[in-house]
């Protein structure tokens, strides 16, 4: 496939913007807190079908923070799923498909395009793609052009009914709604919410910079986070648009990248990107209003020095434990790309450290985590590897590395 492709979101907004301060955090943990015990029972996960295929999206130019130096990607990715290792199938030529995600029948998959021109017009893209249900391979449904000016899209979530395609548009500052047919094709843009605002820092938060979007168990709301103008948003989806039903302020400066709803309902979780911190909210599942911040706390241990850039977050299928990125800018500090592990306190939801895991990490863009909560996989943009990592299903701790692909430039992992 080709496409007539602008620059990728960083380019054109300065990528190594000045760090902010993360300040004081509330409440203060101990220094050792990645040697810190842990007493709660096992986790257990969900039972489902075992997954058979992933899919690895990729930046195949521009690549925001920088590549491993070797060949440059095609697009989407597809290996089959075995223990050791995974086997290539396929790989789709896409233009900077840099975020995947699934539809509830594991029938489709669909990519953004994070680009900012699209036959001539400044416009990202979004396509549709078929899943053989035994090979696993993919054959593109259909590509559809984003809202004028909606470029550089970020992130995209499936509605639980399969209906609605729902994209957060970085460059663009808004976000779109597509309409998702029975064969799986993405309609035109039905719906667009367009954001304005911004933050402290002026080389990343000159103007709104949606990031990620993600729906609530009732499937009819989207959380939203906005890093440019430091918001969780909360908006209704009906009949193919998006309405504001709430905005919450975050810490000034910190740059909400991504975030994690608890299994429960009640508890929101949002990694600030600029600050590299995890901060804790109340969550109203009835409501969909988000409560005041309860905790905050750093994905950096004490005595850090140098740029922060957190960026993954991902919450454990069993809602005890939950994991953090960062990424390597400006540091020569040894845990500049580690994961961080916490533990979730059922009641409070409240976070304590319990591990920071460095090894075989080259900038960790992306995290996801095993339907049965064993494993978590590390994606390393700059290592062009992805990594499997034993979760003890006691402590939450992460052990026992795996290499179990070798693909250029991955930033998304998604599994059917």
């Amino acid at each position: 496939m080709t496409a007539q492709t602008g620059q990728n979101r960083r380019t054109v907004m300065q990528w190594l913007g000045g760090a902010s301060t993360l300040g004081a955090l509330s409440p203060v943990l101990p220094a050792n807190a990645q040697q810190a015990p842990a007493t709660a029972v096992p986790a257990e996960a969900p039972a489902g079908p075992a997954p058979r295929f992933a899919y690895v999206g990729t930046y195949t130019f521009d690549a925001p923070g920088g590549t491993a130096g070797g060949p440059a990607s095609k697009g989407i990715y597809v290996l089959a799923m075995q223990d050791g290792g995974w086997t290539p199938l396929q790989t789709v030529e896409s233009a900077n498909p840099s975020f995947l995600a699934a539809h509830p029948n594991r029938r489709f998959l669909y990519a953004i395009n994070e680009i900012d021109m699209y036959q001539g017009l400044p416009t990202g893209t979004a396509e549709a793609y078929a899943i053989d249900e035994r090979s696993g391979r993919l054959t593109l449904v259909n590509r559809q052009p984003l809202s004028l000016s909606g470029v550089i899209p970020a992130h995209l979530a499936v509605s639980p009914d399969g209906r609605a395609l729902v994209v957060a548009l970085y460059g663009g500052g808004a976000y779109n709604v597509l309409p998702i047919g029975s064969d799986g094709a993405l309609g035109k843009v039905s719906g667009i919410e367009k954001e304005t605002g911004s933050g402290p820092d002026t080389e990343r938060q000159e103007s709104p910079h949606p990031h990620m979007v993600q729906f609530d168990a009732s499937g009819g709301r989207v959380l939203a986070t906005d890093l440019g103008s430091d918001r969780i948003n909360v908006f209704t989806l009906a009949e193919g648009k998006l309405a504001p039903i709430g905005r919450t302020a975050v810490q000034a400066g910190s740059g909400p990248r991504h975030l994690a709803l608890h299994p429960s309902q009640r508890h929101l979780y949002v990694v600030g990107e600029l600050d590299a911190s995890v901060s804790c909210y109340g969550y109203d599942a009835a409501s969909g209003a988000v409560g005041a911040q309860r905790q905050r706390v750093s994905t950096l241990p004490d005595g850090y020095t140098g740029q922060k850039s957190a960026a993954a977050l991902v919450m454990h299928p069993s809602g005890q434990f939950l994991y953090a990125s960062n990424r390597r800018l400006k540091s020569e500090h040894p845990l500049a790309d580690s994961i961080a592990a916490f533990r979730i306190d059922a009641a409070s939801g409240n976070l304590t450290p319990l591990q920071h895991w460095s090894e075989g990490l080259r900038f960790p863009r992306a995290l996801a985590a095993a339907a049965d909560g064993r494993h978590l996989y590390a994606l390393s943009q700059k290592g062009d590897t992805i990594l499997r990592l034993r979760i003890d299903p006691a402590t939450g701790r992460l052990d026992q590395p795996v290499q179990v692909a070798q693909v250029p430039t991955p930033v998304c992992l998604v599994f059917a």
